[in-house]
């Protein structure tokens, strides 16, 4: 019998005892890991959040920088652009005939006002700009405009030339100017 009493006892061990001993394992430690595993999920969220409120911000300030400065500065482009005389046409074009119908859009012989072409960047000047190791803000070419922006703020008057002249001669990003120039005021 003492045989058969082994693969019984075996058998209620793997059968009953093993999950009842699992299950009161399971509850005594349960809440604790639900606990550990809630904190770091919260953690998690809390790490993700903060670097997606980092970037909203980086963005809505160079959006406010953009209009800050892109706005003004193009109201000058078109009101330059407005008072340019415009070169006539030249001679190889045959005159309109006086018979001829009035083309669309016009009134009493006016010519419509031809549409405003935007004119490329002007050509980089030459200024006598520091090299990137006399640059006050360390590993300058490697920054973004806004990382650049950032760092503007506590520098010295010299120092902001010295950027200034360094972006002229190099990248020209606006933002930059811009913030440049607002600094100077």
């Amino acid at each position: 019998m003492s045989d058969r009493a082994d693969p019984v006892e075996r058998a209620l061990e793997l059968l009953v005892l093993a999950p009842l001993g699992a299950l009161l394992y399971l509850r005594e430690m349960g809440p604790g890991v639900v606990r550990m595993l809630a904190a770091r999920g919260r953690a998690e969220i809390d790490r993700q959040h903060e670097r997606v409120q980092t970037h909203v911000t980086t963005v809505r300030s160079t959006g406010e920088v953009a209009i800050a400065f892109g706005v003004p500065m193009l109201r000058d482009r078109l009101r330059r652009r407005a008072e340019t005389p415009r070169e006539p046409a030249p001679a190889s074009h045959p005159e309109p005939d006086a018979a001829a119908p009035e083309p669309a859009g016009t009134a009493n012989g006016a010519v419509a006002p031809a549409p405003i072409a935007w004119a490329p960047l002007p050509a980089r000047p030459t200024v006598d700009a520091p090299s990137r190791d006399e640059l006050p803000i360390p590993g300058y070419d490697a920054l973004s405009a806004s990382q650049v922006v950032e760092r503007l703020v506590g520098l010295a008057p010299g120092e902001l030339d010295a950027v200034h002249a360094y972006e002229v001669a190099h990248r020209q990003r606006r933002t930059i100017l811009g913030k440049i120039e607002q600094l100077a005021g």
